[in-house]
């Protein structure tokens, strides 16, 4: 059995399910990648985030966004245990959910504004 039809057969065990966001960044010229899924509050992730970011990254210019997600614990375990490249493999099961949260860190001078910023799409 394949990854794919594995994570689809966890979907119909009846382990409890988790809210999760999927955090990913992209710029201007078309890069993008994914931090991986999430459990808890958002603003805790988008903190840890930006605070990371701004330590090695003077200028950032590219936006930080999550996605929802409602997934089994088994499918959640399943693809941390298997370390899948997240966004790639979920997108792979089709069309990811829409961001609900994004913060373009490019507009922000220091860790401190881009957290303000943050308090106001939460």
């Amino acid at each position: 059995m394949d990854h794919k039809a594995k994570f689809e057969s966890l979907s119909k065990e009846a382990s409890a399910r988790v809210k999760l966001h999927l955090f990913g960044w992209s710029d201007q010229a078309g890069n993008a990648g994914d931090y991986g899924l999430n459990v808890g509050p958002v603003e805790t992730t988008f903190t840890m985030l930006i605070n990371t970011t701004y330590m090695f990254q003077p200028d950032p210019a590219f936006v930080l966004h999550c996605r929802p997600f409602d997934l089994t614990q088994a499918q959640f375990e399943y693809v941390q245990d298997h370390d899948l490249d997240t966004e790639e493999f979920l997108s792979g099961l089709g069309p990811l959910p829409a961001i609900s949260h994004e913060l373009d860190l490019a507009k922000y001078k220091d860790s401190a504004s881009a957290l303000e910023g943050l308090k106001a799409i939460l």
